[in-house]
C-alpha cells in the first residue's frame, strides 16, 4: 500500500468531524461520542463498507492516540489531594470512612477479589482464561467517568474524588499487572518482569529535575518567552516527556500505556490545571486529532468474524458485560455509609463503564493468544454495552432528588434560620428540622429546606439515619433537650460530627471527642459585642453587605504556589486576603508574603471572587 495515500486518514477524520456534529443536531447528549466514533469505524471497516485498507501509518496514528489518552488520564490525577488525603495517626473507623483514598483502594480491592471467582465460573462456563479475565475486569474508563463527574460537579466533591482515584487506582494496579503477566507469558516468570519498577525510577529522577529547573528564573523566563507562536515550547516539552517514559517503557519490555499514565502523572505535578494554557493545547491536539484516529480505527479492526453466530457471541458478550458490573458495584456500595445507598450505587455503575483502557488489555491478551479474535471482539463489545448502559444510569439515578443532607439542624431558632440563609449561600446542603411553626413562613419564603416537627425525640433523631459524613448541628432553645440529643446521638448512634451549645461549665461531652464542637453562647455574644464597639465600621459593613460580602477560610492545597509571594499570584480583584494563617502562627499577608502549602488563607469577596479564591488555593480539578 502506498504510504503516502492519504485517503484513509481523510475517511477518519471526516467522520470524526461529523460525529459531534450529529449528536448535537439529534440532541443525543447521553451516549458518549467515542461508542458512535467505534461503530463508524465498524462501518467503514472491512466487515461492512471496507472503505479503509490496512495501512502501517494509520495503525501508528491510531496507537499513538490511544497513548495520548492515556496520558492525559495521566493528567487528571491530583497527587497533592492523594497525599493530604493520606490519615496522619492511628486509624480510626471514621478516619478512613472520611479518606477518599482508603475508600478508593477498599473499593478496588474488593473489586479484585471478586474478579478472580467470577473469572473462574466464567472459565467453567465458558472456557475462558481464568488468569487474564480477572486483570481484565477491574479496568477503568477514566475518559469516560471523568467528563461525567466534571459536567456534574462531582469531581471537586468528596463524591467524585472517590470516584476519581478508585479510577485511577484500577488504571495504575491493572496497567502493572497486565505487564507483569506479559513479561512471564513471554520470558517465564523471570526477575525480568520486575523491570516495570524502572518506571518509578525514572519518575522520581524527573521529578527532581524538573523542581530544579522550574526553581530557575531564567528558565521560568524562557518558558514564558517561547509558550507562544512557533515556538510552543510548553506543548514540545510535555510531549517529549510522554515519548521519554514510553521509550523507557519500550527499552525494559513493558506495556507503553505504563509510561505514557505517568508521564502525564508527572505533568500534573508542575502544572496549575485552571489556568494553563498548556492542557487547552494538549487537549486540542489529542482529542482534536490523535484520539479519535484511535476510537475510529478500534471499530474499523473489530474483528467480527468471530461473532457471525449469534446465538454463540451473546453469553460471551453478557458475561463480560455482567462482571464488569457485578465485580464493580458490589465493592462500591461500601459508600452507603457515607453517601446513602442510592449514590453509592450509582457511583459504582458509573465506575462499571469500561472502554479506553479494558480495550488496550484485550488488544495485549490477543497478541500474547491467551484470547482468540472472537473473545476480543466481544471484550470490545462488551465494553461497548457497559459504556452505554452505565452512563445512562448513572443519568436516570441523577434525576432522582436526593433526600439525604450533609448537615441538619436540629432546633427552631432564630439562629437556626441565619445559619440556614448562610449555609445556601455556601451552596451546602441542609435540612434544618423546626419546631416553631412561626419560622416556616420565614423558611418558605427565602426557600430554604426544612422539616416541621410537633416535638424533636429521639425517635426523630433515629429516623434520620445519619452517615458518617453528615455534621449535626445542635441548636434548640432547651439546654435540657440539647444534652439529651447530644448523648443519644453520640452515645446511642456512635456519631461523633456534632456542633452543640455549652450548657454549663460542668458539661459533661467538652473535650470527650474531638470532633464534637462546643459553641460557648455567652463568649460569642461577648466577641461580638466587643467587635460592635472596638471595630464598628468592620460589623456594620459586614452585617448590611452580607448578601455580597462573606468571608471565608480555605487551606492551601495547590502545590504550585508553595513557595510563591503573594505578589507573583493573580488573585481575583473582587476579593482580599485577609489573614494567613500557619500552625500557631497568624499574620496578615502582604505582596512579598510567602504562601507555603497548608496554610489557611481567610479571604474576603463576593461568591464569584470566593469561588475563584477556592480554585486557585486547593488547584480542584
Amino acid at each position: 500500500m502506498d504510504i503516502h495515500n492519504y485517503e484513509p486518514l481523510f475517511i477518519v477524520l471526516v467522520i470524526a468531524w461529523l460525529v459531534p456534529f450529529v449528536l448535537s443536531w439529534l440532541e443525543i447528549t447521553k451516549v458518549p461520542a467515542v461508542i458512535v466514533m467505534i461503530l463508524a469505524g465498524v462501518i467503514i471497516g472491512p466487515f461492512v463498507l471496507d472503505l479503509i485498507p490496512e495501512t502501517q501509518y494509520m495503525d501508528f496514528l491510531a496507537n499513538t492516540g490511544f497513548l495520548f489518552l492515556i496520558f492525559l488520564s495521566g493528567l487528571e490525577i491530583d497527587v497533592d489531594k492523594i497525599i493530604s488525603s493520606l490519615p496522619k495517626h492511628r486509624l480510626k473507623l471514621f478516619d478512613f470512612m472520611s479518606n477518599s483514598l482508603l475508600i478508593a483502594t477498599t473499593i478496588f480491592v474488593g473489586c479484585l477479589l471478586l474478579a478472580v471467582p467470577f473469572a473462574y465460573m466464567s472459565h467453567q462456563l465458558l472456557g475462558i482464561n481464568t488468569v487474564f479475565y480477572a486483570i481484565l475486569f477491574p479496568t477503568a474508563a477514566l475518559g469516560i467517568t471523568v467528563p461525567i463527574l466534571k459536567s456534574d460537579g462531582q469531581l471537586t466533591r468528596k463524591f467524585g474524588q472517590v470516584l476519581l482515584m478508585e479510577g485511577a487506582i484500577a488504571t495504575i494496579v491493572s496497567i502493572i499487572l497486565i505487564s507483569i503477566y506479559s513479561g512471564v507469558l513471554k520470558n517465564g516468570f523471570q526477575v525480568e518482569i520486575l523491570l516495570f519498577t524502572v518506571i518509578f525510577a525514572v519518575f522520581t529522577i524527573t521529578y527532581i529535575a524538573g523542581k530544579r529547573l522550574m526553581s530557575l528564573r531564567t528558565f521560568q523566563r524562557l518558558l514564558y518567552t517561547l509558550e507562544h507562536a512557533a515556538s510552543q515550547i510548553r506543548v514540545r516539552g510535555a510531549v517529549a516527556l510522554m515519548l521519554l517514559f514510553i521509550v523507557v517503557a519500550h527499552l525494559i519490555e513493558t506495556e507503553l500505556i505504563m509510561g505514557a499514565f505517568f508521564a502525564g502523572i508527572l505533568l500534573s505535578l508542575f502544572v496549575v490545571k485552571e489556568r494553563s494554557s498548556l492542557l487547552f493545547k494538549l487537549d486540542g491536539m489529542s482529542y482534536g486529532f490523535f484520539i479519535p484516529i484511535f476510537f475510529i480505527m478500534v471499530g474499523v479492526n473489530l474483528d467480527l468474524s468471530g461473532i457471525a453466530e449469534v446465538s454463540q457471541s451473546v453469553p460471551l458478550i453478557l458475561t463480560i458485560t455482567a462482571g464488569f458490573f457485578i465485580t464493580q458495584v458490589i465493592p462500591s456500595l461500601i459508600m452507603a455509609r457515607i453517601f446513602g445507598w442510592e449514590k453509592a450505587l450509582s457511583g459504582g455503575i458509573l465506575l462499571a463503564a469500561r472502554l479506553g483502557e479494558t480495550i488496550a488489555v484485550a488488544q495485549i491478551g490477543l497478541s500474547l493468544g491467551v484470547i482468540s479474535g472472537a473473545e476480543n471482539a466481544g471484550i470490545v463489545m462488551a465494553s461497548i454495552l457497559s459504556s452505554i448502559i452505565a452512563p445512562l444510569t448513572y443519568k436516570m439515578f441523577k434525576q432522582k432528588k436526593d433526600s439525604k443532607h450533609h448537615i441538619y439542624i436540629l432546633g427552631g431558632t432564630r439562629a437556626s434560620l441565619l445559619l440556614a440563609e448562610r449555609f445556601k449561600m455556601h451552596d451546602i446542603s441542609c435540612l434544618t428540622l423546626l419546631q416553631k411553626d412561626e419560622l416556616v413562613p420565614e423558611f418558605e419564603h427565602k426557600d430554604l429546606l426544612y422539616k416541621y416537627v410537633e416535638k424533636l425525640t429521639i425517635n426523630v433523631i433515629d429516623g434520620l439515619k445519619l452517615r458518617v459524613s453528615d455534621l449535626v448541628i445542635v441548636l434548640t432553645e432547651s439546654r435540657n433537650l440539647n444534652l439529651e440529643l447530644t448523648r443519644h446521638i453520640k452515645n446511642e448512634l456512635n456519631h461523633g460530627r456534632i456542633i452543640t451549645r455549652r450548657q454549663s461549665t460542668a458539661h459533661d461531652l467538652i473535650d470527650v471527642e474531638e470532633s464534637i464542637k462546643i459553641v460557648d453562647a455567652d463568649a460569642v455574644l461577648a466577641s461580638h459585642i466587643e467587635s460592635m464597639v472596638v471595630r464598628p465600621d468592620s460589623v456594620s459593613s459586614l452585617s448590611q453587605s452580607f448578601d455580597a460580602y462573606r468571608i471565608e477560610e480555605i487551606p492551601i492545597l495547590n502545590g504550585f504556589l508553595h513557595g510563591k509571594l503573594v505578589r507573583e499570584i493573580a488573585f481575583p480583584p473582587q476579593g482580599s486576603l485577609v489573614i494567613q494563617r500557619r500552625g500557631g502562627e497568624i499574620f496578615i499577608p502582604h505582596g512579598n508574603t510567602k504562601l507555603l502549602k497548608g496554610d489557611v488563607m481567610t479571604v474576603i469577596g463576593n461568591t464569584n471572587a470566593l469561588s475563584e479564591f477556592r480554585d486557585l488555593l486547593q488547584d480542584r480539578s
